[in-house]
């Protein structure tokens, strides 16, 4: 069997990720590619506990805590739901990996990027995406779709 194929979106909030990610499973379903669709934090039952912890949590939680919570959802992400999807032979489409990480809990929260980077890949033994498509949108234009949106406040 042949190795599928792990693509993951990364960009700021507002800038399409899920509207990209959409269309591009659409496609590769038309075209008879197994998908399987996935976020982070939050694509295991796991990562659902993980998410609810970070996004609910009342105060704030220490920086490392946080790059830990977001490794820990990680390691269980790759090792639980995107090898065995490759394994078969599908495509993974998954919203935020590595990068999120390194820009969020690094440069967002005054922690080494390396540091950050290099506890996710022990935590996966390595995994890395075949292809990351990085969104960029001007942060102004973002913010318009978010509160057209009406989207409630996501700490995430």
């Amino acid at each position: 069997m042949t190795r599928g194929l792990w693509v993951t979106l990364e960009g700021g909030d507002g800038s399409g990720k899920t509207t990209q990610a959409t269309l591009l499973e659409e496609w590769l379903r038309e075209r008879g590619r197994s998908v399987v669709r996935t976020r982070e934090p939050g694509g295991t039952d796991v990562g659902v506990l993980i998410r609810d912890i970070v996004l609910h949590h009342r105060g704030d939680i220490a920086p490392r805590a946080e790059a830990l919570l977001y490794a820990a959802d990680r390691a269980h992400h790759v090792a639980t739901l995107v090898r065995p999807a490759l394994e078969r032979g599908e495509v993974v489409i998954q919203d935020r990996y590595l990068d999120s990480s390194v820009a969020y809990q690094g440069a967002g929260r005054v922690l080494d990027g390396g540091e950050v980077r290099d506890l996710s890949l022990w935590g996966t033994e390595g995994a890395l995406p075949d292809v990351t498509v990085l969104l960029d949108l001007d942060p102004a234009a973002a913010r318009r779709r978010l509160d057209a949106a009406d989207k409630p406040f996501d700490r995430l």
